[in-house]
């Protein structure tokens, strides 16, 4: 029989390839968390890294494939704004309420480039359409952040690398879960870790229409998430941090070498601009960005983060406190280095090196 001949067989193929691929997909997504699962398994920072870095890969794939799902019909869109705009040209109207939601649903061109090639401008999109939660959307930019620290700049937050991946791993499953291929076959070549999904069977249509949330909830369950620990790791770190930029402030009083100064100072040092010679008077009298309030007041902040007990609002106020204080932080960091420079400088002058 030509198959060509028949239309209609064509489809049914087709259509059963599209579903193969559906599944061939989503393994590609189950075996990169299983893998990181494996990871944090073992425990180590080095392992928790590795994870992390496939947790947000993984995360960043499905996002791309639901942003795709969700754009697919673009053209058919600008198409029927086309339609209804020549109409409205030759006196035929369409419904205003209709034309208003059209309009709604196009993307610019410069848009579609950027949520092409940038993660928050993905994660915007769908919490914008209702796709993922809004409590998810400041979670995620936060923990893709830290893997663009992690991968372009080296910089690993030992302290909470292992609470940080658990949550994105949470996160990734979370994602998981808006994954909307269809999935009905099931290809001989499919590997372990999915097939443990599916009792070993080709999934029914029910079934595989649930499959991604399956998935993502086993997951959940085998990895775990311990939310007062990473609750009391996370209010740490930044508690530590927050000792840091007090002892910071606290090192360049004691070692600039300007007589007079007094604590609460360095505060105003660091952020005044000191090019034009201010004196210290003068850099005492003129107001800063931050202040003393600001650092009791992330202190508190940091602390109240024990009593939240939603997870995606914990780590948004965690991501909220951190941003509120890091350019202080990097100014203090700044002094200090510099100060310390200038200390071991004149020492190094005064035995004669």
């Amino acid at each position: 029989m030509n198959v060509a001949s028949h239309p209609e067989m064509m489809g049914q193929g087709d259509r059963l390839r599209r579903r193969e691929i559906g599944m061939e997909r989503l393994e590609l997504a189950v075996v990169q968390l299983e893998e990181a699962k494996r990871m944090i398994e073992k425990g180590r920072v080095p392992h928790l890294r590795l994870a992390y870095l496939l947790i947000d890969s993984v995360t960043e794939l499905i996002l791309h494939r639901v942003v795709q799902a969700e754009l697919q019909l673009q053209g058919m869109l600008k198409k029927l704004l086309s339609v209804y705009e020549e109409g409205a040209a030759h006196g035929m109207p369409a419904d205003p309420e209709q034309v208003a939601s059209i309009e709604a649903q196009i993307v610019s061109k410069a848009d579609l480039r950027n949520i092409d090639r940038n993660f928050d401008a993905k994660v915007g999109l769908l919490v914008r359409r209702n796709v993922l939660d809004e409590a998810l959307g400041p979670v995620l930019e936060k923990l893709h952040k830290y893997r663009n620290e992690m991968y372009h700049r080296d910089k690993l937050r030992s302290e909470i690398i292992r609470p940080a991946t658990l949550i994105y791993f949470d996160c990734a499953c979370t994602v998981l879960e808006s994954h909307r291929e269809v999935v009905v076959t099931y290809p001989s070549s499919l590997g372990s870790e999915i097939c443990r999904f599916t009792e070993g069977r080709p999934p029914r249509f029910d079934e595989a229409m649930d499959l991604p949330k399956r998935i993502a909830a086993q997951l959940r369950r085998e990895v775990g998430l311990d939310l007062p620990q990473v609750r009391s790791a996370l209010s740490a770190y930044l508690d530590a941090r927050l000792d840091q930029m007090v002892e910071g402030l606290e090192f360049v009083e004691d070692n600039l070498g300007f007589p007079g100064l007094v604590r609460g100072d360095a505060l105003r040092l660091v952020q005044a601009n000191l090019a034009a010679n201010p004196t210290l008077e003068q850099v005492r009298g003129r107001k800063y960005q931050y202040s003393k309030v600001d650092l009791e007041l992330w202190r508190s902040r940091a602390a109240a983060l024990e009593a939240i007990d939603d997870k995606h609002a914990l780590v948004s106020e965690y991501a909220a406190i951190e941003d509120s204080f890091e350019l202080l932080e990097e100014k203090i960091r700044d002094a200090a280095l510099q100060v310390d420079y200038e200390v071991q400088f004149q020492i190094d002058v005064a035995r004669g090196k």
